[in-house]
C-alpha cells in the first residue's frame, strides 16, 4: 500500500482491500468485544449492590494504564522504527481515539444503562463518514447522506425518549456521541497517514502516549489503594483489567488492522453488531431495555447500513 497519501485525496485510489472472510470474523470478533465493554464499566463502577467502588475518572484512568502495559514490550520495539512524522498522527489516535473516548464512556456509563450506551455508539459509522467528508476530503453518494440523517434522528430520538421516561441524563448521552465523533477522526486517520506502520505498533505507541498521563493520574487519585480499602475493589479491579486488556489493547489492535487493510469505513461497522451484544449484556444485568429502546437503535442501524453502502458518487 503506497504510504504516501495526500491529505485531500479520494480513498477511492487508495486501492483499499476489500473485505474477506477473516475481516467478516475480525468484525464478529470486535463487536463481542467491544460490546461487552460497557457491561465491565458498569462492574468496575460499582459493586453488586450498585455501590460506588471506583470512579468514573479511575476506571479510565485504570484501563488505559493496564491497556499500556500489555503492550509496552511491543511499543518498546517499535520505538526503533517509528519516523519523526508519525508521532503527531499516533497522538491523534491514542489520545482522541483511545484516551478521551475512555473518560467520556466511563463517566456516561456512571448514569446510563449499558444498552443504551452500546445504542448510541452506533454512531461511529456516521461520524467516520462526516470526518472523511470534510477533512479527508472523501466522496459520498446521496444514500450515505441520507444515512447520516437517519442515524441522528435515531439517536436524537433515543435521547428524547429519555426525556419522556423522566430521565434527565440527555448530556451524558452527548458524552458518549462525542465519544464517537472522537472514534470518526482517529480511524480515518490510520489508512490516510499510518498506512506503512504495522497495526500492532500502531495499538502500542497511541496506548502508551495515553499510558503514561493516566498512570500519573491512578496514583495522584488513590486508585491504587482502593482494594485495600474496600471489600468489593479486587473484584471491580478484576472486572477492568479483562476491559483493559481485551476491549482496549487486543481489540485496538483488530480494530487499526481492519482500518488498514479495508478501510476506515468497514471497520467502524463493528457498530452494527455493538449494540445487540451491549442490550443482550444489560438485560442479563436485569436493565430495563424496552420496545422502544430497540426501534430507536433499528433507526440509528438503518442509518449506518445506509451509510455502508458502496454506491459511487
Amino acid at each position: 500500500m503506497n504510504s504516501k497519501v495526500k491529505f485531500g485525496q479520494n480513498f477511492s485510489t487508495l486501492h483499499l482491500n476489500r473485505p474477506k472472510l477473516f475481516h467478516y470474523l475480525l468484525l464478529l470478533i470486535l463487536a463481542l468485544t467491544w460490546g461487552s465493554s460497557f457491561i465491565l464499566m458498569h462492574h468496575g463502577l460499582v459493586d453488586e449492590n450498585k455501590n460506588p467502588v471506583y470512579t468514573p475518572e479511575q476506571v479510565a484512568a485504570l484501563r488505559l494504564s493496564i491497556a499500556g502495559l500489555c503492550l509496552l514490550p511491543v511499543a518498546i520495539t517499535a520505538l526503533r522504527k517509528i519516523k519523526v512524522g508519525d508521532w503527531k498522527w499516533l497522538a491523534v489516535v491514542g489520545m482522541i481515539g483511545s484516551g478521551i473516548p475512555a473518560f467520556l464512556f466511563t463517566y456516561a456509563q456512571g448514569h446510563l444503562l449499558s444498552g443504551i450506551a452500546g445504542i448510541l455508539n452506533a454512531l461511529t459509522p456516521l461520524f467516520t463518514l462526516l470526518v472523511g467528508l470534510f477533512i479527508f476530503k472523501k466522496t459520498f453518494s446521496a444514500a450515505q447522506m441520507m444515512g447520516v440523517v437517519v442515524g441522528f434522528i435515531g439517536a436524537a430520538m433515543l435521547i428524547a425518549l429519555k426525556q419522556m421516561e423522566g430521565n434527565n441524563d440527555w448530556p451524558y448521552a452527548m458524552l458518549i456521541v462525542l465519544a464517537t465523533l472522537c472514534y470518526g477522526l482517529s480511524v480515518n486517520v490510520i489508512p490516510a497517514r499510518l498506512a506503512h506502520m504495522n497495526s500492532l505498533h500502531i495499538s502500542a505507541l497511541a496506548l502508551l502516549m495515553t499510558a503514561i498521563p493516566c498512570s500519573m493520574y491512578v496514583f495522584y487519585s488513590g486508585a491504587h489503594l482502593v482494594p485495600a480499602q474496600n471489600p468489593a475493589g479486587w473484584a471491580s479491579l478484576g472486572y477492568i483489567i479483562i476491559l483493559a486488556c481485551l476491549g482496549t489493547a487486543v481489540a485496538s489492535f483488530l480494530y487499526f488492522r481492519l482500518a488498514q487493510d479495508t478501510g476506515a469505513l468497514f471497520a467502524s461497522s463493528v457498530a452494527y453488531l455493538m449494540p445487540l451484544v451491549a442490550v443482550g449484556w444489560g438485560v442479563g444485568n436485569d436493565e430495563a431495555i424496552t420496545l422502544k429502546h430497540i426501534a430507536c437503535a433499528a433507526v440509528i442501524i438503518a442509518g449506518v447500513y445506509l451509510v455502508n453502502t458502496r454506491k459511487k458518487a
